[in-house]
Order: structure tokens, then sequence, then C-alpha cells
């Protein structure tokens, strides 16, 4: 995982660390909330009998055994508290503590010369097995050598970034742009959007509530993209000369949503320092029976990492499971929100195999680039956007009625889709269709029947069955003198 894109520390507001806590403003909350929680487990405790250290080494002629049993200590709020008081929210402002879902793992890291040798091993419930050569280290760090052995717990949580952003610019001038380049498939108008975004001849308004990633930024722009493509590509469909664009034209090319990132916050403690000052008699000690070695390889194993999260929201979206296959590996996004997930492997993994099942008991399956981070989109599922619109019907129309419905070409079922525009309101709507496919595979039947304005009585107009392949689907009205 690129963990410099994620760090805390630098992208998340107001983020402090206070003893064995971390705490931040996440800023799609309320101003008086504050995040906060553990990103250490309590190494030493306090006792009646005295200190006591959750760490402990056995040692024997063959390997060690490394253990770490600490009990989950609730952080100390109030001192929390008293630091957001001191710096961020003065008196008599309110403040509200709300505990984050933090996954912790956790490591030693071995030292070696030159430091580019040095390498983590990670504990596995509570124990380490180690080499020989690890438990004499090990050791030493515990009696006092610094920079020998470091207790590194790498902490990892999800905050989403609030997105909403737009494209602005002269359309007409980029029509004129597309239709000279020749540019009418999605494909060459987007490369085309984006050169023009680069040139800043388009601009992109953004804001966003919590700072975001890099990836969130591709993606955002991406779907901002790919809407104006589409809106493009509808209108020059029917223009076969440069005289026969608008003199006027406008499109509503907007981005609203929250996308999910995930952090990583990673200390690490030299060992010597933690525990230097206790006992090493308590904490040390020796079997004559011969332990096994771990084997080692020459090199660091890399482990490799694959965030994976939904950049929409599934609701209504009637998704039961979402499952990531990957080697031999499998893992769910936990039901019903489908929460972020992270996939570890030390393989040269380079696909993952997405599987989704929906309420009516139909399944989807597609293949998956392994990347540090994968913010799912609606489309990767199987779904397709159809977006009618009828924003030059509002002058002839005071209202408009009509039905859709999906006539699938493979596996997917029919669907159906209502749609209403009255009034100043924005004449557009926007239809998920579930359809199996990376695109359309299929067409759509639609109507609809108009209230005519301007007439002397009242008089409507039928559409009749019409057929669409592709998305937007344009309402038009055929006059009849």
């Amino acid at each position: 995982m690129n963990t410099d894109a994620n760090n805390p520390q630098h992208m998340l507001q107001n983020f402090f660390l206070l003893g064995r806590a971390f705490a931040f403003h996440d800023q799609t909350r309320q101003p008086q909330d504050y995040t906060y929680g553990s990103f250490i487990p309590q190494v030493v405790q306090d006792t009646p009998a005295g200190q006591i250290s959750a760490l402990h080494l056995l040692t024997s002629p063959g390997g060690g055994m490394a253990t770490f049993v600490a009990p989950n200590q609730p952080v100390d709020t109030a001192v929390l508290e008293a630091y957001i008081r001191a710096h961020f929210i003065p008196s008599p402002g309110e403040i509200n503590l709300i505990q984050a879902d933090v996954s912790q793992s956790l490591f030693l890291r071995f030292i070696r010369q030159p430091e580019t040798d040095s390498y983590d091993v990670e504990f596995e419930q509570s124990r380490m097995a180690l080499t020989h050569a690890e438990s004499a280290q090990l050791e030493s760090a515990i009696k006092g050598d610094k920079n020998r052995v470091y207790l590194l717990p790498r902490s990892q949580f999800s905050v989403s970034s609030r997105a909403a952003a737009r494209l602005e610019t002269d359309w007409v001038a980029f029509l004129t742009l597309a239709f000279n380049e020749d540019a009418r498939q999605p494909d060459a108008v987007a490369l085309l959007l984006n050169q023009q975004i680069d040139a800043g001849v388009i601009t992109m308004p953004e804001q966003f509530d919590n700072t975001p990633s890099e990836q969130t930024q591709a993606l955002v722009r991406n779907s901002l993209v790919s809407t104006a493509s589409l809106l493009v590509c509808n209108t020059l469909r029917n223009i076969h000369s440069v005289d026969e664009i608008p003199n006027h034209i406008s499109y509503d090319v907007s981005y609203s949503n929250s996308v999910p990132q995930q952090y990583v916050l990673a200390q690490q403690q030299d060992i010597a320092e933690l525990l230097g000052k206790l006992p090493a008699g308590n904490i040390i000690s020796f079997t004559p029976t011969p332990l096994p070695e771990p084997s080692r390889p020459d090199k660091p194993v890399v482990t490799r990492e694959c965030h994976v999260s939904l950049g929409f929201n599934p609701s209504g979206f009637n998704i039961m499971s979402v499952d990531l296959y990957y080697g031999d590996e499998q893992t769910p996004m936990p039901w019903p929100n489908f929460t972020p997930v992270t996939l570890k492997t030390i393989s040269d993994i380079s696909t993952i195999t997405l599987r989704v099942k929906f309420s009516d008991y139909s399944d989807y399956e597609t293949q998956l680039r392994w990347q540090d981070d994968i913010a799912l989109t609606p489309q990767e599922l199987g779904f397709y956007s159809v977006l009618f619109e009828a924003e030059s019907l509002k002058k002839d129309f005071k209202s408009i009625k009509g039905t859709a419905m999906y006539q699938p070409a493979g596996v997917a079922k029919r669907q159906s889709f209502n749609l209403a525009f009255s009034g100043q309101s924005q004449w557009q709507a926007s239809w998920w269709i579930n359809t199996h496919f990376a695109g359309l595979n299929g067409e759509i039947e639609y109507s609809w029947i108009g209230d005519l304005k301007n007439t002397l009585f009242p008089k409507t107009y039928d559409s009749g069955r019409l057929k669409a392949t592709v998305s937007p689907v344009k309402l038009q009205y055929k006059q009849v003198i």
C-alpha cells in the first residue's frame, strides 16, 4: 500500500499523537467531533507487584520464541479532551469524542547494516518464532542495547473524503474542437477533455472534506470526464458540419460522493528504551530443549497490499455479497455497507477476481488489476448508467412522464424504470441497470407522454415506442404541423 499517500499525520485535520492514542477532526462530521484510537498496545503495565512487560522471550540452544500479550486497555479520553480543549476548541465549546474502528498488526523490526537489510517479522496470534541470531539480538535489546530491535505496530483505519466537483468551459468551443479533431467516440473525447483540463482551458472546481488521496482525485476526475464525454458524443452524433453546432449549449457535469480512504499509522519504538529499565530476568527465560528455528529468506519478504473499497453508496443497488479472490485466498467485503478490506500477499499476483451476488440470486464476475488502492465503481460491479436528458423540451412541455424497459442480450434480467419531469427542476434522470456486463449489452425500449405548453386546449404528445443502445438517451419532440 502507498502509505505516503495515505499518511494521517499529513492528511487529516488537527491530527495529533498523545501517549498511546491518536486523534483528529473528520471534516465530514460536526466541528465538535473528534475521532480517536490507540496506535500502540500497552507494553509496560503497572501492577501491585510492580511493572511487568507484555513482551517475553524464551531462548534455547536453538531458536527462540517471543510472545506479546497485552490487555486491551482503553484510551484516556479525559487527557485527549484536555489537549483538544487547549489547542483546538476553547471553553465552553462542546467536544464529542468518537472511537475509530482500528485494525492493528504488530511487528518486530530487526536492524541490520546497511539499514536497507533491516527487516520486519509479524506476530501471529501473539507469538513469533525466532532464529538463534534473532533471539540473541532481541535479548540484547531487552537488556538495554539501543538500535537493535524495534517494536513496530501498524494501525489501519478508514475515513471518507467527501468530494464535490464540476467541469466548466465554453462547451460550444469544445464541441467545435472535438468536431474538427474528429473525436466522436467516448475514448477520443475523453482524451481531448483531459488535454483541455491539463491546459487549463477546462476548469475543474473541486471541494473536498478531508484531503483526498491521489487515487480519490483521479476517481473524481475520471467520473467527470466520463460523464462529459458521453454528453459530448450524444450532441455530436447528429452534427455533420461545424455550422450545425448550437450557438449555445451547457452541460451539467458534476460529481458529488464520499470516497473511503485507508490510512496507515506506523510508529516504531526502540525495545531498549521501552524495556531497558525493567529487570531482564523477568522478561527473558531459557529452556535447554532446542526450539526449532524458522527459515528466513536471503532477502526480506515483501508483503504486497491492495486496499479495496466501494467508491459509491451501495444502498439501492441490491447487492448481497462482494468477494475478492487472489491466488488461493478469498476475502469478502462485509455486508451490508461493504466496508474497505486490505488484501495481502507475498506472491507476484497481478489480477484479482471480483465476484458479486445480487438479491435476485444472480451473480457477476470480472477481473481487476492488482494495485495499491482500488475504489470500485458501479460499472465494475456489472452496472450500466443510463442518463435520460430532456432539457431541450422545457420550452415546449409543462411536464413529461415516461417508462423504460431494459431488454438484455445476455444473462441479465429485464428491468424497468419510470421517469418524470416538470417545473423548473433539472430535466434529467439517471438509471443504473444491472447488466452483468461491462456495458449495456442489450437495448432500452422507452416511451413518454408530455403535456404541451401554449395550446388553446389541453394537448398531449405521445412519443410512441422508441429504442436506444447507448447513453445518454435524449428525448426528442417531433412536432407535427
